[in-house]
């Protein structure tokens, strides 16, 4: 769920793969429909496949889908608007804007000056684009041939065809792709990337009065509807909410001003969180 969270997807349009083991051993279904919503389709497929594009092909035949669909990497999160394009495309950051990203184990494009890919590399870096692993295809009867030529070639002696391996062949089979660039893309990697990250993670209690606003009364000026917004507060419970940090704001204020504390927060642009009213005002 939280890797498909950079989406605007409704259920409907969401199929999701699943070995027979999971399914067997943790109700797969049930537990993804709970999590994803009761309109998923779930593909479970008996044995481990060898790659990610054959897994991806498995379920293109399983659901005999004849419309267009991405392939998204479910040990990332990233945002990207509008998913259905007219084109192919592939989506990628910049190794430029980040710190702590490990170069090696990402497959990257070149582009031309239009965004048009001209050379896909799995683990070879080639330019800053990297891909953040979403693959948007228009036809799936043109990756299922791609993939099915690629599995018979006596050329394919690696047990893994890489999706970056079928886009390259269809590109020289004149298949164009384009890159689409995201924004707040987090990666995992694997179980030891996933349980650092959740370590990294902060519950952050945060004063509303006197921090996030100026100190109001119900009484006396300024009234709590009249205070202004610290707007260095609120750049950084921005960032802090952006990080992943759970915000959680304590106030003085009555139940009763919940929907004008709503607005204000809102108006401020500040991050939309749960807001405990009615605290004593001593020491926290």
């Amino acid at each position: 769920a939280h890797a498909l969270s950079g989406f605007d997807a409704k259920p409907t349009d969401i199929i999701v793969t699943t070995l027979r083991e999971h399914e067997e051993k943790f109700n797969a279904t049930h537990g993804l429909k709970r999590a994803l919503g009761d309109d998923i389709s779930v593909v479970v497929i008996d044995q481990p496949t060898r790659s990610q594009s054959e897994t991806v092909a498995e379920t293109l035949r399983k659901t005999q889908l004849n419309e267009p669909f991405i392939v998204k990497d479910c040990d990332n999160v990233f945002t990207v608007s509008e998913l259905d394009q007219p084109f192919n495309y592939v989506t990628v950051a910049s190794l430029n804007d980040f710190d702590s990203i490990n170069p090696r184990n990402k497959s990257y494009v070149q582009i031309d000056q239009q965004d048009f890919i001209v050379n896909f590399r799995e683990k070879k870096v080639i330019s800053d684009l990297f891909c953040v692993g979403g693959y948007f295809f228009q036809e799936p009867a043109q990756f299922l041939d791609t993939f099915q030529r690629l599995a018979r070639s006596e050329a394919a002696t690696r047990s893994e065809i890489y999706l970056s391996d079928v886009i390259s062949a269809m590109i020289l089979d004149g298949v164009p792709f384009r890159v689409r660039r995201v924004t707040n893309y987090q990666d995992w990697g694997t179980i030891q990337d996933w349980r650092r990250a959740l370590e990294r993670q902060r519950t952050l209690f945060v004063l509303l009065d006197g921090f996030v606003f100026e100190r109001g009364s119900r009484f006396f000026a300024p009234h709590f509807e009249d205070v202004r917004a610290n707007t260095e507060a609120v750049g950084a419970i921005t960032r802090a909410a952006q990080a992943g940090h759970q915000i959680v704001y304590l106030s003085v204020r009555p139940d009763s001003l919940g929907q004008l504390t709503e607005r204000q927060l809102r108006e401020a642009g500040a991050p939309a969180a749960p807001v405990v009213f009615g605290l004593a005002t001593s020491k926290w």
